[in-house]
């Protein structure tokens, strides 16, 4: 099955609008993610990535105690249906130069789909083909 819902992460990690890009970050090392949702009033309102942290915090010398992390997330949401194939979710990626899209079922934020899952889903699906042209090469290359 080629469904997003299928390869997301779920939207398990969060932090409030109002909390600190300092505790924001340590959360994602927590963790190990690459992007959490940021929430207000128990709404999911917008996500905070590893690219944002570099852009729009370290580039632009803010501080990681005294800034929001509302203030510098990504929003509104840019989101697919969990029933959207993969291809679809890499071609929303590509269009809008994105690195993570938020999964949605029934209109509700249920995850999130990252670069790294869509590179996963194509290693699984043509893995055994790229593994023997790799094979070819490397006896062409002894």
């Amino acid at each position: 099955m080629d469904e997003v819902k299928m390869y997301m992460s779920e939207a398990s990690v969060t932090i409030e609008a109002k909390g600190s890009v300092w505790d924001t970050v340590k959360l994602m090392k927590e963790n190990a993610v690459g992007a959490i949702l940021i929430t207000e009033d128990d709404k999911f309102i917008g996500i905070f990535t590893e690219t944002d942290l570099l852009r729009k915090v370290v580039a632009e010398e803010k501080s990681l105690a005294n800034t929001k992390i509302g203030s510098v997330m990504c929003h509104p949401l840019i989101s697919i249906d969990a029933k959207s194939n993969m291809l679809r979710a890499f071609y929303v990626m590509q269009q809008r130069n994105i690195r993570h899209l938020t999964v949605t079922e029934n209109g509700k934020v249920i995850g999130i789909l990252s670069i790294k899952d869509i590179a996963n889903y194509y290693i699984g699906k043509f893995g055994k083909k790229v593994d023997k042209v790799n094979r070819t090469q490397d006896e062409k290359d002894k």
